[in-house]
């Protein structure tokens, strides 16, 4: 289960800035974070991942400027919201300030070599002050009819269920409207092709129209395609909804890191983003810089800022192949959570 995961985190001994160079982070490069506030630990609880949020390094074209690259949302420790650039330097401090503990992971060289950069930032340019993707949050997760719902330990029989979600869904829309049109409804309707319809009409139109059970709704693949009623700088407008591990996987594809392999971004959570095998192996433990390894000696990775420990589960150990991440389970009935089954490790959910 979660508890499995190792090692755990620790103090560092250095709590602030590690003072990596930072040019030796380059486009396309992933920075992972989680911040212990209990909003990320629950995420990353639930997505398997040692992470609660993810970024994607970035240089300018014209003067090689360096960016993290992000979609979040503003709150009490971070001042700006939706899919926005942040100048290294200014991100560290504010990094810093929010008590994020961030990793780097630089691209391997072949793989950035396949990066079109151009179509990167005039991907970003197009997404740049977009709401954070609060319309399709749960449903990237939600591969299966049963066995992605979280169950309670210790003997994982106790779990989250359709039934639970079917009822109390459209309860929480029926109270705040608002809730149910951002968190599912728009969502759904997308997976049946339909528009405006409550929790209720959507029930109905898939098991009268479609003889589809209404469970298997949120198991319907995310489309990169779809387009959302969200908001750019606050004025309504339509366009993406990407968490942060949504924005970061579409920033790869629109360079072209995927090749010819069809990849729904749509599907993937942050430990699906950097399982990826595309990673470079020589910047690992031993490899990396000499500051790293005196700050933070265990960790495979270079750690960046954080008074706690960072690293990252699974690192460097998927295949990239066309519908990867769509059809996957994370716990096995009986036994528990298992977030790196077969079917990622070979390629075939």
């Amino acid at each position: 289960n979660y508890q499995k995961i190792k090692p755990f985190m620790k103090p560092r001994n250095n709590t602030g800035i590690t003072g990596v160079n930072p040019d030796l982070i380059q486009t396309g490069d992933f920075i992972g974070v989680i911040r212990l506030d209990g909003l990320d630990p629950m995420l990353a609880w639930a997505m398997g991942s040692t992470t609660g949020h993810t970024t994607v390094a970035m240089r300018d074209e014209n003067t090689n400027e360096l960016f993290i690259c992000e979609s979040t949302a503003n709150s009490s420790y971070w001042p700006t919201n939706g899919i926005q650039r942040t100048p290294f330097n200014v991100w560290m401090q504010q990094a810093n300030a929010a008590g994020y503990n961030a990793v780097w992971a630089p691209l391997d060289p072949a793989q950035r070599a396949k990066l079109n950069v151009t179509a990167m930032w005039d991907h970003f340019y197009k997404s740049e002050g977009l709401q954070y993707g609060y319309h399709t949050m749960l449903w990237g997760w939600i591969d299966t009819v049963k066995n992605n719902y979280p169950c309670l330990p210790p003997d994982f029989e106790a779990c989250l269920e359709w039934n639970h979600i079917e009822i109390l869904f459209p309860i929480a829309a029926y109270i705040v409207p608002s809730v149910g049109q951002l968190l599912y409804e728009e969502a759904w309707n997308k997976r049946l092709g339909t528009t405006g319809l409550t929790a209720a009409e959507m029930f109905m139109y898939a098991e009268t129209q479609l003889n589809m059970s209404s469970d298997v709704i949120p198991t319907i693949v995310e489309q990169d395609s779809w387009i959302y009623d969200t908001t750019r700088y606050g004025k309504p407008v339509k366009g993406r909804s990407m968490v942060c591990c949504v924005f970061v996987c579409s920033m790869w594809k629109a360079g072209g890191l995927f090749g010819n392999d069809t990849v729904n971004c749509g599907e993937l959570t942050n430990l699906d983003d950097y399982d990826l095998n595309i990673f470079d192996k020589t910047k690992m433990n031993s490899g990396r810089p000499e500051i790293c390894q005196i700050n933070d000696p265990e960790n495979q990775n270079c750690q960046l800022v954080g008074p706690y420990t960072l690293n990252f589960n699974n690192y460097n150990e998927a295949p990239i192949y066309s519908h990867m991440a769509e059809k996957c389970p994370s716990w096995i009935p009986g036994e528990g959570p298992d977030y790196w089954g077969p079917g990622k490790q070979q390629g075939t959910c």
